[in-house]
């Protein structure tokens, strides 16, 4: 298959670290007291370490579906498609409206694409990779001439699922599994693909259950849906609890092993778009396989976009001209799960 539309549109206000500071001295200093300094200083030593300096969230004036309708126009534009000849639609992500019936229905009846078949995959930020690799077989298999896939990962919403409950802290320890929603940016994405038997996509999975409970998302009367610990779901059901670090310490080695699964050389690939929820720890596990200079990073400026990662990093290399038509190119992605996926393809 072929990607022969993509597009990323990013909501207008831009938050700085600052601000993230603030928003925990706002609402924290009641509770925290005398931990608010060490608490402070803690968030900024895991901002400046990870490389995180901003991120963008949704105006006031804005709303997820209108970010996303504008990210499904300008992709079938630049697939000179038009809405009535999408065949498949998939909602990827976190972010979303609806349990039932799955978002992808109102995406089809809302933007004129009412006969498209439609279901979602819900993978956390691995989602929008567990779709491309469905869509991916579908098309190959001929059942569908194209796929559009599309996510609206706004989650830092007031009343979302990290805002505002992750700024209010109890002890400067809380630090260890809220800092990830610290870095969380909104965007919403659509790609558009087509079928091209003559451009396959390789994919490799590697999960590891058993780190489940690093980072999680509940729902009301989730322990009934599961053997409770400690550290899941520790902030309640609705709130993003997320042990980053542990995440990574135990996800290194499979995103290493993940990407020389590739059968793609490594001197041929061209970019690399990864999922980064950090730079640094990206950037060293790229030194570490030599492909670091590849790596095309939209997390300093844009945060940690969960599902929409990967798409708006290849987006925004389209529109650069960072990449043409011919390169070979690669995707790299870590996950709640935990999970761990690579995946190259010829643009």
């Amino acid at each position: 298959m072929k990607i022969a539309g993509i597009k990323a549109i990013i909501p207008s206000r831009t938050v700085d670290n600052q601000t993230i500071k603030s928003m925990v001295t706002d609402q924290s200093t009641d509770v925290l007291k005398n931990q608010l300094r060490s608490t402070l200083s803690r968030i900024d030593f895991y901002l400046t370490y990870s490389e995180s300096n901003k991120r963008q969230w949704l105006a006031d004036d804005e709303s997820p579906f209108d970010l996303l309708e504008r990210a499904v126009e300008g992709a079938l534009f630049q697939a000179s498609a038009k809405r009535s000849e999408v065949e498949l639609i998939i909602y990827t992500g976190v972010d979303r409206g609806f349990l039932e019936p799955a978002m992808a229905y109102m995406v089809g009846a809302e933007f004129g694409m009412p006969a498209a078949h439609c279901f979602d995959i819900v993978d956390a930020c691995m989602s929008w990779t567990r779709a491309a690799f469905i869509a991916s077989n579908l098309l190959e298999s001929g059942q569908y001439k194209n796929a559009l896939i599309v996510n609206c990962e706004c989650n830092m919403r007031y009343g979302g699922r990290l805002n505002p409950g992750c700024f209010r802290l109890n002890s400067a320890d809380e630090v260890e599994w809220n800092f990830p929603a610290y870095t969380v940016g909104e965007a919403a994405t659509a790609t558009f693909f087509e079928r091209d038997n003559s451009r396959p996509w390789e994919f490799h999975f590697l999960s590891a259950s058993n780190f489940n409970d690093l980072c999680s998302v509940p729902l009301d009367g989730f322990d009934r849906y599961c053997k409770p610990g400690p550290r899941l779901g520790r902030n309640g059901p609705n709130r993003l609890t997320s042990f980053g670090s542990d995440l990574f310490r135990a996800g290194r080695g499979l995103g290493i092993e993940v990407f020389n699964r590739l059968s793609t050389p490594h001197d041929e690939i061209k970019a690399i778009f990864p999922h980064a929820a950090s730079k640094r720890l990206w950037w060293d596990m790229g030194m570490e396989l030599g492909v670091a200079e590849k790596i095309r990073f939209v997390y300093p400026y844009y945060g940690n976009l969960v599902s929409a990662s990967v798409p708006t990093a290849i987006a925004e290399a389209w529109n650069e001209g960072a990449v043409s038509e011919g390169d070979t190119l690669a995707g790299w992605v870590g996950s709640a799960g935990i999970s761990f996926a690579s995946f190259s393809y010829r643009l």
